[in-house]
């Protein structure tokens, strides 16, 4: 596709501040108004979420639609409320550990990406072991990219994978993660939900004459 432009968006305060761009790798995919809102002043009041409960912690994962084109891009902001007296582990971690992450499954998904805080170091004395870890309330925000498909069967893009037919679809979310006390330290373990996604049909092509 030479000489068709990559999409890229800036975003400017009034005052004319450039205070945020993002290039995008080809012109297939394009980040939606939610996603750039997601990036850059959190969740929005009214935004599907699915809500997590656990023993140790509750968390909260926001996207800025249910609704999107193939080749679109979702923002995704997850909360996360560690209970008193818990810890969850950072990045960089020995292997013997858990990191927390959120990770998307789904044949629909091409990238996904989550930004984490930085995690604070922490002594753990029984182990004299220093490890990067969570307490309290910890957001990250991050993106789920819809994989593009041409509208209409072409034979040399066959290569990018199976159609997307229009409709609802059910994205499988993980969040794994590894709690730890001052005195009990729990095995590595994941929560998973679905969160409920519409492909909306694309323009369709002009009728041949």
């Amino acid at each position: 596709m030479y000489g068709i432009p990559f999409p890229g968006d800036y975003l400017i305060t009034p005052d004319g501040s450039v205070c945020d761009k993002l290039f995008l790798p080809d012109y297939q995919h394009r980040a939606t108004a939610g996603a750039v809102i997601t990036r850059n002043f959190g969740t929005q009041t009214g935004w599907p979420a699915v809500k997590i409960e656990t023993p140790v912690l509750d968390a909260i994962v926001s996207f800025s639609t249910d609704r999107c084109f193939a080749g679109q891009e979702i923002g995704v902001r997850m909360a996360i409320d560690v209970k008193r007296g818990w810890h969850i582990y950072g990045q960089p971690l020995p292997p013997n550990y858990r990191a927390t992450e959120l990770v998307f499954e789904s044949p629909l998904i091409d990238r996904q990406s989550l930004e984490m805080p930085a995690a604070e170091p922490m002594l753990l004395k029984a182990l004299n072991e220093t490890l990067p870890i969570y307490r309290g309330k910890i957001e990250a925000v991050g993106s789920l990219g819809i994989r593009w498909s041409p509208p209409v069967p072409v034979p040399f893009m066959q290569a990018l994978g199976k159609k997307i037919e229009p409709g609802l679809y059910k994205i499988r979310g993980e969040l794994r993660y590894q709690a730890c006390s001052d005195t009990t330290c729990e095995p590595p373990t994941h929560a998973t939900f679905e969160f409920p996604l519409t492909i909306e049909p694309g323009i369709p092509p002009l009728p041949t004459q």
